[in-house]
């Protein structure tokens, strides 16, 4: 029904450091362009919750984007650190950042450029996976680790993988997200481990939210193609299942709370 976008010659893949770069030059955010009505309780909202509960001391963010979430803590610890691979996001969030917060460029892949025990705890709010060996390192014996992560089988691979075809992937076959987590924290060194799945339902109220999704940090000329050859049918698709609240997305997140050992 829809062409494959990814052919285009100015498509990248979402969450590649290109990608990264291209959205921190034209927004100098990480945030989301479209509309989104949440229905019920905000899986991040359980994560801001749990967090609250526990911050204190030395904070690390991995995977902080422009620094808006880490820099909430400011007031609740003694030194909050955010840490991510893309400098544009940096550069804003070192703009607007607290006097006791403070921002590190690098890549998870190349380890945490911090001394042992030095954290009283770490998160990541949909951040990486490949920090939890340096995470147990660099955060004190008994501090707490809380990981939150985009889950399986997501809104974005279903429901809009069937309502959308081509724009959205098919639903996703097995659980390859939780197995990479899983694998990755039988080696960690992490104690007291507890995993829970959080569902929501969120709602996207128009077929220009749709497309904003499709072009979410790609090149004006990308967005323009896909505009001029998808826009039709996205609008066509939307009326035939949408409901009067739009339609209907279902998401899933993993969040894991641990002590580092």
């Amino acid at each position: 029904m829809f062409p494959d976008l990814t052919q285009h010659p100015d498509y990248l893949s979402a969450q590649s450091l290109a990608w990264c770069n291209q959205l921190a030059a034209n927004t100098g955010k990480y945030v989301y362009p479209w509309n989104g009505i949440c229905e019920g309780i905000a899986a991040e909202d359980i994560l801001t919750e749990k967090l609250s509960s526990i911050v204190r001391g030395k904070v690390l963010d991995v995977g902080c984007g422009h620094g808006e979430y880490a820099d909430r803590w400011a007031t609740f610890a003694e030194e909050v650190v955010g840490y991510d691979m893309t400098e544009g996001f940096i550069l804003t969030a070192n703009q607007n950042r607290q006097p006791n917060v403070r921002y590190v460029v690098g890549r998870t892949q190349d380890g945490l450029p911090f001394p042992d025990n030095y954290f009283d705890i770490a998160y990541t709010k949909k951040g990486p996976t490949s920090w939890y060996r340096e995470g147990n390192r660099i955060v004190r014996p008994g501090g707490d680790v809380l990981l939150f992560h985009p889950g399986d089988g997501n809104g974005e691979g279903g429901e809009m993988g069937f309502y959308f075809p081509g724009l959205f992937g098919p639903p996703t076959v097995g659980t390859p997200i939780l197995d990479k987590i899983q694998e990755r924290l039988e080696t960690s060194g992490f104690t007291d481990i507890q995993l829970w799945m959080l569902k929501e339902t969120v709602w996207i109220p128009t077929p220009q939210d749709i497309l904003a999704m499709v072009c979410f940090g790609q090149s004006d000329r990308f967005s323009e193609f896909a505009r001029a050859t998808c826009y039709s049918g996205i609008a066509a698709q939307f009326e035939k299942h949408a409901s009067e609240k739009g339609i209907k997305t279902t998401g899933f997140y993993y969040m894991i709370q641990a002590k580092a050992s």
